[in-house]
This record gives C-alpha cells, structure tokens and sequence, in this order.
C-alpha cells in the first residue's frame, strides 16, 4: 500500500473501502496542498469536489470570511459533501487555519462510488448525520441563549407568551415574508369569554389564574414553528405560518377544546405547611376568530381575525369562526 492510499484509508470518507478503490482514486486525482488562511470553499463560486483533509487545520464561518468560526475540520475530516448531494453552492466559508494538504475527489467519481462501493456510502451518510447532530444542537444552544437575552423584554411575565412588545416587532417580518414566498400566514384572535365577569366572580387573583392557564393551554397546543402572544388583557394572537384553511380550523379548534377542559386553580394561602393546597377555579372557554392573509397589511389581517371573533362571540361564544 503506498503513502497515499494509506492517508486515503485514514480519512472518515474512505474508511474500510477496498483497496482497489483507494487506488483508482489516488491515480484519478492528487492532493493539493492550501497555505494558511488561503480559502478552500465559499458561497460566490460552485464547488465541483469533496475535500478530504489529510493534514492540518480547517475552519468553518457563516455569513462572512471574518466571522466568528462555527466549526473546526481535522486531519481525517473530509468538506463539500452537502453542495455536492445536494447540486448548491457551498454554504460556509472554509478556510486553511496552518498549511494543509487536501485530496480532492471530482463529483463524477463521487456518484460513481455511490454507485458501486457500500462502505463509501455508509461513511458518507455517517458523516452527514454527524453534521446534522452537530448543527442541530449549536441551533438549539443558540436558541436558547437567545431566548434567556430576550426573555425579560419580549416575554409577557403572567403567561409565558410572546407579548406585544414582540408581536409588534415580528408580526410584520412574518407577513412580508408568507407575502413574497406566496404562502399562507394564518392568524387566530383569541379572547377568554366573559373574563370580566370571571374577575369580578373570582377576583383578580382568580383571573390571573385563568391567564396564566390559558398560557399553558398555548404553549402546549400551538406547533413548534407557529407564534403564540398576549394581544392585551384577556386577548391572545396566534400566528400560524404556511397554513392552510383547513389546518388553521385544526388548530383553533384543538386550543378551544384544551381551553375549556384546562383545570384553573390557585395555591390556598393557608395550606398546610410543607402541602401546597389547590383551590379549584371556574373552567373558562374561548372565542376564536381566524383569517389568513390576503394583503401585506398587518392591520388589515387584524382586523378580519377580530371581525370572525365578533362573530364568534355572536354566535354564542366558545366556537370558531372564519
């Protein structure tokens, strides 16, 4: 086995492919060696290669040359993978950190080895599942950190929501996007039936409670991609983004349905020590109006969500209208 194969066989590309695969390609292609900082991929030019790395450093950056690194390759890591599967340009900035050597394997021979080696295959899929698991927690993480800076300025403190402060500022953004994209932005008004009635019955305790259970009802019902905010008062906004008609009513009618069976209830101030005792509060119930958007107007989607929930409210409350 030659020095080449050999390095070739290290890598996580080609690990545990033939040897007479490792030799096709060392005599179809050669390494090529990158000088530090010298960039080896970007977005503005087509890339027609997966590298494999077969000594130094490489570091990956979003957005720009210069911008924080997201990730870095070591000797045995290969790059360009995703833009050549998926026939796009690269994603990412990749950029030689100290002098590398890279051995570039043409598309061509990348769909003929997909073709005719398991094991390359295997790697390769093994490989972009690491990727995926690796970017999808740094997505996660970032999502958090995110949300621990903005929880105090854009999170209502009694339900957990969004509230209007966040609503005024995103709502727009979302719209302008489903607009241009051409897709559905479904909007629910949603309004706790009776709630002053509710308070003066229960109290403002008793219905900051119902609120407070109402944010749980949203949280929980609304989809991981869909926008739940407290509009003001007993009013909530719901933003549902690339939904239909008929997906919208879906979910309308699942928040009315948990709304009406959620157990609303406050800790008795005289509980036994050490037991925290419930006391159990009315079951409220919900209106809900619904309207997808027709303009680019935020007013205008508003305004025809709050003209359903008018109906709603006619029509004898605890429904959903659209």
């Amino acid at each position: 086995m030659s020095t080449l194969t050999e390095e070739l066989a290290n890598t996580d590309l080609l690990w545990d492919v033939p040897q007479a695969t490792l030799e096709f390609l060392a005599e179809h292609s050669a390494p090529r060696t990158l000088a530090s900082g010298e960039v080896l991929l970007c977005p503005e030019l087509e890339n027609g290669h997966v590298y494999l790395l077969l000594t130094g450093t490489l570091t990956v950056h979003f957005g720009t040359p210069d911008s924080p690194m997201i990730r870095e390759l070591a000797q045995g890591s290969s790059v360009g993978e995703v833009s050549i599967i998926d026939d796009t340009r690269p994603s990412a900035y990749v950029i030689a950190k100290e002098t590398c050597r890279v051995f570039p394997i043409h598309r061509h021979l990348i769909h003929q080895l997909l073709a005719e080696s398991n094991p390359f295959a295997r790697n390769l899929l093994q490989m972009l599942t690491r990727w995926l698991k690796s970017n999808t927690q740094r997505i996660v993480s970032d999502r958090m950190q995110i949300w621990e800076l903005t929880d105090q300025v854009n999170i209502d403190g009694l339900t957990g929501l969004y509230n209007r402060r966040w609503l005024d500022n995103a709502f727009p953004r979302l719209l302008t996007q489903s607009w241009k994209k051409g897709q559905a932005l479904c909007v629910l008004m949603v309004d706790v039936d009776n709630f002053k009635s509710y308070n003066d019955d229960n109290g403002h305790l008793g219905g900051d409670r119902a609120l407070m259970a109402m944010g749980e009802v949203l949280k929980t019902t609304v989809r991981p991609y869909d926008f739940a905010a407290r509009y003001g008062g007993e009013e909530f906004l719901i933003l549902l983004p690339n939904t239909s008609l008929n997906e919208g009513v879906a979910v309308a009618e699942r928040i009315r349905h948990c709304s009406e069976s959620k157990a609303v209830a406050y800790a008795n101030e005289h509980s036994v020590p050490g037991i925290t005792v419930s006391t159990p509060l009315p079951n409220i119930t919900v209106s809900i109006g619904l309207a997808l958007n027709q303009s680019d107007s935020v007013s205008e989607l508003i305004a025809a969500a709050d003209a359903q929930l008018y109906r709603a409210k006619m029509d004898g409350r605890n429904c959903v209208r659209y």
